[in-house]
């Protein structure tokens, strides 16, 4: 009798245990593009100002994209600014000032699902919106463009550099691919098993011809250093990697990362 109850308590524990780990597995399969895309409100309607001026752009497959934009002159470039995932193109507006002063023409570039554009985020869709991004910058008037993408953004500048020409990439604490990202956050999971949005940058950024600079905080818990290290162990030779010291994950500007994309991206222009 003792050795049944035994037996059955086992396995109760064992069915317990496998029905929780299903759910917890499934919950995050099923909650992946919330977690990847966590979209948050903000105000398109105001956004426009004396420097930028909101866009609508369409993408191929329909869908309506949401940016502000400062043109170019005669003899400027512009710079595409990609932004994290829990941010916004509205939310770039300083950093956008910032480039502005600096004589470039500025496309703060938003993507599908977020604040102003239609349809839903994914892998797919925001490289279908980085490129048709370019592309509207392009049909404006034939000039270098650059790209600058922080964190998820840098996903998509990576991709988008493989696609199109540019004279230069400045990449914020990006990571070597999201997939594994979350394998190491979630190591019990399978990952890459399951995983829809891969994000892989670290086989991308081995086809990029422009110029590259990497810039990681140490202090980064978000994306940790490594995974930045770990992208620039596959970039092209002659990609700048900078280590910021006491740096999180937001909050580059404090740290004097604008100044050196902006020196980054006047000496790539005088190299060409």
């Amino acid at each position: 009798m003792r050795v049944s109850i035994i037996k059955k308590l086992l396995t109760f524990i064992v069915v317990a245990s496998l029905t929780a780990y299903l759910g917890a597995v499934g919950y995050l399969y099923f909650s992946q593009d919330k977690l990847i895309f966590p979209v948050r409100a903000s105000d398109t309607e105001n956004a426009a100002d004396a420097n930028f001026e909101k866009v609508l752009i369409k993408t191929p497959d329909g869908e309506t994209i949401f940016g502000l934009h400062h043109p170019s002159e005669d003899g400027e470039t512009t710079i595409i600014v990609f932004h994290g995932n829990a941010s916004s193109a509205v939310r770039q507006k300083r950093r956008g000032e910032r480039l502005m002063k600096d004589g470039f023409g500025v496309l703060l570039a938003g993507y599908r699902g977020y604040p102003g554009s239609t349809g839903k985020p994914s892998e797919k869709g925001l490289f279908i919106d980085a490129i048709a991004a370019y592309d509207f910058i392009k049909v404006q008037r034939d000039q270098p463009i650059a790209l600058y993408g922080h964190s998820l953004g840098t996903g998509v500048a990576t991709y988008l550099a493989t696609q199109r020409d540019v004279f230069a990439m400045v990449l914020e604490a990006p990571f070597n691919s999201v997939a594994a990202v979350a394998a190491d956050r979630y190591p019990w999971v399978p990952v890459l098993s399951l995983i829809k949005h891969n994000f892989q940058s670290d086989e991308h950024i081995q086809k990029v011809t422009a110029p590259i600079l990497i810039m990681h905080g140490d202090s980064d818990d978000t994306v940790p250093l490594e995974y930045g290290q770990r992208l620039y162990a596959k970039a092209p030779e002659g990609t700048e990697f900078v280590i910021i010291e006491g740096l999180g994950h937001g909050g580059f500007w404090r740290f004097g990362s604008e100044d050196r994309a902006i020196e980054f991206f006047n000496n790539a222009l005088a190299a060409q």
